[in-house]
């Protein structure tokens, strides 16, 4: 339908742009993993391995690269300007596209020396960028502040179980998926409280705000702990406004993981895509969700823009 937005996924294979019926519209970088994409105002972002950060402007149909062709990169995430953002492993922070290539000092963070994961070296997978706010989530570290553009920043982790893997904000509002559950902070993330309530598999990941409702993944635990026959993962919604969260199983009974960047919304609009190839849609607000598609190559990233 004209007017309907277009969700990017990016797969082991490359990255793929379909329509909500999930009919492939375009395809870029084939052959290629692409671990994370984001579109935002006609601008897309994606972090192609072995390409570094590609970006393709609104109306363009060429990709420009920004760099880090060399470097592990967990997440892309773009500002209104287009400016993009880049969270890697070992666990920094690039902003790329708007002059030169500049690693952002994270050291600043008071709680840097501390960071570490359950294999070594901590990731900044998550980002969010809200004018001279940037938000991150470090696995493991939780969760830091800047409001002055990355000059200064406040480690923000009260409360906050510290392995991160998705960070939504909304205001003063802030929400956290993380390995033991759903955590909100009203405080922009000075304090935070589990909420839980509801969620019969806690190692949370995916996360999106739709309206005044939360959407969020989950899965039985880590990948190493999964039974033979999967993830046994599901997708879950609450009422934002209700403290604390009471969430209900919206969908489960697929096959695939909803990675942490696997999920997100617009309007009434929520998608989902898995790492057994499936792609997930609603258009109701959540209310309900249809397996749309099969047999795509593993998902690990989801954005939506308009068509």
């Amino acid at each position: 339908m004209a007017g309907d937005p277009l969700i990017w996924l990016a797969t082991s294979e490359g990255l793929v742009v379909v329509d909500l019926a999930g009919e492939t519209v375009e395809q870029h970088f084939e052959a290629r993993p692409v671990t994370s994409v984001d579109a935002r105002a006609g601008t897309t972002v994606a972090a192609v391995e072995g390409g570094g950060v590609q970006r393709r402007s609104p109306g363009g149909d060429a990709w420009q690269s920004l760099g880090l062709e060399t470097s592990r990169i967990w997440v892309v995430a773009l500002a209104a300007d287009g400016t993009a953002y880049a969270g890697l492993e070992p666990a920094a922070l690039w902003r790329l596209g708007s002059g030169p290539a500049a690693e952002i000092d994270l050291s600043k963070v008071p709680n840097h020396d501390f960071w570490h994961s359950p294999w070594g070296p901590a990731d900044l997978n998550s980002v969010v960028v809200d004018g001279s706010r940037l938000v991150t989530g470090i696995e493991v570290g939780g969760v830091a502040v800047s409001t002055d553009g990355g000059d200064s920043w406040d480690s923000r982790n009260e409360g906050l179980y510290e392995d991160v893997h998705h960070v939504v904000t909304d205001g003063e509002r802030f929400y956290a998926t993380t390995g033991m559950g759903f955590h909100r902070s009203i405080d922009e993330g000075c304090t935070w409280v589990w909420e839980n309530d509801g969620v019969d598999r806690g190692y949370t990941q995916g996360l999106a705000l739709c309206g005044d409702r939360l959407v969020m993944s989950s899965a039985s635990g880590p990948p190493p702990l999964w039974e033979p026959d999967g993830p046994d993962a599901a997708i879950f919604v609450a009422d934002a406004a209700t403290r604390p969260a009471r969430w209900e199983i919206a969908c489960e009974g697929f096959g695939g993981n909803i990675e942490r960047q696997a999920l997100q919304a617009s309007g009434a609009v929520v998608v989902a895509g898995t790492t057994a190839g499936e792609l997930i849609v609603s258009t109701d607000g959540a209310d309900s969700f249809t397996v749309v598609r099969e047999g795509l190559p593993p998902i690990t990233s989801v954005a939506l823009s308009p068509a």
